[in-house]
């Protein structure tokens, strides 16, 4: 079989398969999830799906510029015949479905019946999907990483957005194999994972597939926590070395900034209310999550000291204030404030439940309000002077 027929024979399949997938979603909504008719048309996109998954660790679907893109393959012949469908997905900021191996009927028919209904009123459709994302584990599903509104040009980014976007979906995948189905300490092979993720998002920063002056200058519309992750391990690195630490401390800051939040990702989870208030069952695991990630992270063999330590302080502040409640006498770590600035900024900077993602200058100024009060003076004054040194003077900073 010739490169030409193979290509031919990827894009039918590509193209049948985004078919059943809109099949499944309308047959669950006219049915139910649980009629005879429903179940046999969620068969029907799982089966060639999972055989696909045997071969490939995932499968991704963008909507963008009302086209439909599947594994970087445009299927053009959608972009008339499906441009309603297309915008009701930009509508509801899902530009991206990303379908992981492993993926079970439970999961895509509860996540089907969250899309039948945002078909047809997709306002906070991204919230929803966000708040729910526990429920369908192998599936990824709302806005990319790192979307077309940048607030720097692309002309500015060696490289170029779109292998950023990449590099970054590959990336929040290997996190999301560590965080799932967390029930106690991390497996030997899980520890592996995460490092070599810190080391990959080391190299991917060297070589500007990742820049750090994205991170520090964009508004994220992503409230993914992997992509949190990501962005929390690389402002601990960064900062780090602007802080002159050395080599292999910067590599467990890394590591920590990389699992910070792992104590919200304990099953069992609890999912978001759908209000905007948060129930004291959800405010009562955020306020726990940080001693149960060090618990996690203490107990887990082979896992070097400060992450731990990072899980642990990223909320305690600099007076004396923040949860866990500090004990007397007990002086927080330079890794525990470096985590409370890289956390606080980039929570901040991107859209959550519960909050819209903040303006760069608002943030700054909040952040100098908040100096020897939640955060270190020194450490936040390199912070500041490393957000300086990146920038091409105050106006491009004022605009963002």
């Amino acid at each position: 079989m010739g490169v030409q027929e193979k290509k031919e024979r990827l894009h039918s399949f590509y193209r049948d398969l985004y078919f059943r997938l809109l099949r499944s979603i309308r047959t669950v909504a006219l049915y139910g999830e649980d009629h005879a008719e429903s179940k046999r048309r969620v068969k029907e996109f799982l089966v060639p799906l999972s055989r696909y998954l045997v071969q490939r660790p995932a499968l991704t679907i963008l909507f963008m510029h009302g086209e439909v893109v599947i594994e970087n393959m445009p299927i053009t012949e959608l972009t008339d015949s499906h441009i309603k469908v297309v915008r009701r997905m930009e509508e509801m900021k899902l530009q991206r479905l990303q379908f992981r191996r492993g993926i079970t009927t439970k999961e895509l028919t509860f996540f089907l019946k969250l899309m039948a209904p945002l078909l047809k009123n997709p306002a906070n459709g991204d919230l929803v999907l966000a708040k729910n994302q526990h429920r369908f584990p192998h599936l990824l599903a709302g806005a990319l990483p790192y979307g077309d509104t940048a607030q720097i040009s692309p002309e500015e980014i060696p490289g170029g957005v779109e292998s950023m976007r990449q590099a970054v979906l590959s990336l929040s995948g290997s996190l999301k194999d560590i965080f799932n189905g967390l029930d106690g300490p991390l497996s030997a092979s899980k520890v592996s994972l995460a490092k070599e993720a810190t080391e990959r998002l080391e190299g991917m920063i060297e070589r500007d597939e990742l820049p750090l002056k994205m991170i520090l200058y964009r508004r994220s519309s992503d409230p993914d926590p992997y992509i949190h992750a990501i962005n929390v391990s690389a402002l601990c690195m960064a900062l780090s070395r602007q802080l002159d630490l050395e080599e292999s401390i910067i590599e467990e800051m890394s590591l920590g900034g990389l699992l910070h939040d792992i104590g919200m990702h304990l099953t069992p989870t609890i999912s978001l209310s759908n209000s905007q208030a948060l129930s004291l069952e959800e405010r009562k695991r955020r306020w726990e999550h940080p001693v149960r990630g060090a618990e996690i992270l203490l107990a887990t063999p082979g896992m070097p000291d400060l992450p731990p330590i990072m899980a642990y302080e990223h909320h305690l502040h600099y007076d004396g204030g923040g949860y866990p409640r500090r004990v007397k006498g007990r002086d927080l770590t330079l890794a525990g404030m470096i985590a409370c600035v890289a956390d606080t900024y980039d929570n901040l900077r991107r859209n959550r439940p519960t909050q819209k993602a903040l303006p760069m200058t608002r943030v700054l100024d909040w952040m100098d309000s908040q100096i020897g009060k939640r955060f270190h003076p020194i450490v936040l004054k390199r912070f500041r002077s490393m957000v300086k040194d990146l920038s091409k003077g105050e106006g491009e900073i004022n605009n963002l």
